[in-house]
């Protein structure tokens, strides 16, 4: 008995030093400049919400904080170097592409989101808005769907990249109205962008942020939002659920996140800081000003995005017969 007694008393100290040493652990964390990775292409819209972030982020937790652009294969280079850092101070700046789109669309992918990555905080969720050239003469869905039928396969639309969430709301549009329209990729926000003003195509659905600059320079049109409701940052713009097919959604976000073994205390105390930063009235001018609005929250609650929006996305990629390139 008295054996099981001490033996009690020995767990409960071993628990409470255990808790301590996290504590602790958490409240010197960081040691090191915090390493934000980006997976995508300077100038993206991805990047503008991370160095908007970071910037304000250094003074919080008093460390560095270093913005690193790891582009390339729909963003499964910077998740994957993400998934697999131990220092301890390597986090993604993760959206939908590489987190919730990768795992239906890469058969080989050498990271699981939902094993190697624990969620953060959403950061902010942006509309994807559907642009068109002023020269393609539509003004509506409907009416550049109409076009669409009239032309099958002779109008051509970027994306960001093959498996994108600019790609997979075209294909889900297609797919709801019945066009057939010519899927050309790109690497990243800018060069489709740059792609659209030149002329090489005339349809995108990209972030407000990467058209902006074509719509003052009057060479798009905006014609809807992708969002299941209506943008603050652009509360005039219906969204295409709106003009005709119900239940149309694909809105772009952007959450951090880190590796799976990161302490839970720090997760917490990130989650905490980063909240503070989206709370500030002048970064939440500036994302809103490229067409971002601040979500936040808990870890649980973006894990529970994550994990429904996982689900959505494997439908329209087996529907759809999207392949990786």
């Amino acid at each position: 008995m008295l054996k099981g007694i001490h033996l009690g008393r020995a767990l409960f100290a071993f628990m409470i030093m255990a808790a301590l040493s996290m504590g602790a652990r958490a409240q010197t964390w960081p040691t090191q400049p915090v390493r934000f990775v980006v997976p995508t292409t300077a100038g993206s819209s991805v990047d503008i919400v991370a160095r908007l972030v970071g910037e304000k982020l250094g003074g919080l937790i008093g460390q560095t904080v270093i913005i690193d652009n790891k582009g390339g294969a729909g963003g499964t280079i910077g998740a994957d170097a993400v998934a697999k850092a131990r220092d301890g101070h390597t986090f993604l700046l993760g959206y939908n592409g590489p987190i919730t789109v990768a795992p239906s669309l890469f058969p080989r992918l050498p990271y699981d989101p939902q094993r190697d990555l624990a969620p953060i905080i959403l950061a902010v969720t942006q509309p994807n808005v559907l642009v068109a050239r002023v020269d393609l003469k539509v003004d509506s869905v409907k009416e550049l769907v109409d076009l669409a039928k009239t032309r099958p396969g002779k109008i051509d639309y970027a994306s960001v990249g093959n498996g994108s969430l600019s790609h997979l709301a075209m294909e889900l549009l297609k797919m709801k109205s019945g066009i057939s329209l010519l899927h050309i990729p790109y690497t990243g926000g800018p060069a489709a962008s740059l792609a659209l003003g030149r002329g090489d195509v005339q349809v995108l659905f990209a972030a407000l942020s990467n058209v902006q600059a074509l719509l003052r320079e009057g060479k798009v049109k905006l014609l809807a939002v992708s969002n299941a409701r209506r943008s603050a940052a652009l509360p005039d713009l219906p969204t295409i659920a709106e003009q005709g097919y119900p239940g149309f959604d694909a809105t772009t976000w952007n959450g951090f996140l880190a590796p799976a073994a990161t302490p839970k205390e720090v997760v917490e105390r990130l989650n905490k800081a980063i909240g503070q930063v989206l709370e500030m009235p002048e970064v939440r001018q500036k994302l809103l000003a490229g067409g971002a609005e601040v979500a936040g929250g808990s870890p649980e609650r973006f894990a529970e995005l994550l994990r429904n929006e996982t689900t959505a996305w494997s439908a329209v990629i087996e529907r759809s017969g999207i392949k990786p390139e």
